[in-house]
């Protein structure tokens, strides 16, 4: 959660946020619950499944999407490579929640995705004895 939650503070007062709309919940509830009644940010979420639903939801102000590489547990996946060429033709930001995919079998850096962050804890860890989260960046203005 702390690895997306600093992902999330790149936001400001007046952006636009689109979100897959099966995204983890915990994230979901952080943004719905704790995030939106401080921020000032707006936070919509959509089926990402159809690249053009997501150019008609993007905005001049939408300053992030973020997508999973594949839901859990629906197993909904979105063209990430498609996305990317959506969100830098907006300016926007990609990032991704790549968890279950893990980087063994999906990299989305690769694919044009400016953030891609891990919740170590679970597949790359194995689920037991780690609490820890990465982000990686294929951005250097992002990483300064």
């Amino acid at each position: 959660m702390a690895a997306i939650v600093s992902c999330i503070t790149l936001l400001k007062h007046g952006d636009h946020m689109l979100c897959i709309e099966d995204m983890y919940a915990g994230v979901e509830r952080y943004l719905r619950d704790i995030h939106t009644q401080y921020s000032g940010i707006e936070f919509e979420y959509t089926d990402m499944s159809d690249l053009a639903v997501v150019k008609s939801k993007l905005r001049k102000n939408t300053r992030l999407v973020w997508i999973e590489s594949c839901t859990n547990p629906t197993l909904k996946c979105s063209d990430i490579s498609g996305i990317a060429k959506l969100c830098k033709a907006n300016g926007t930001i990609l990032g991704i929640d790549n968890t279950f995919m893990s980087p063994t079998l999906v990299n989305p850096c690769k694919l044009g995705a400016d953030i891609t962050m891990h919740s170590v804890s679970k597949y790359i860890n194995g689920h037991s004895d780690v609490l820890a989260g990465a982000v990686c960046l294929n951005d250097d203005k992002l990483y300064e």
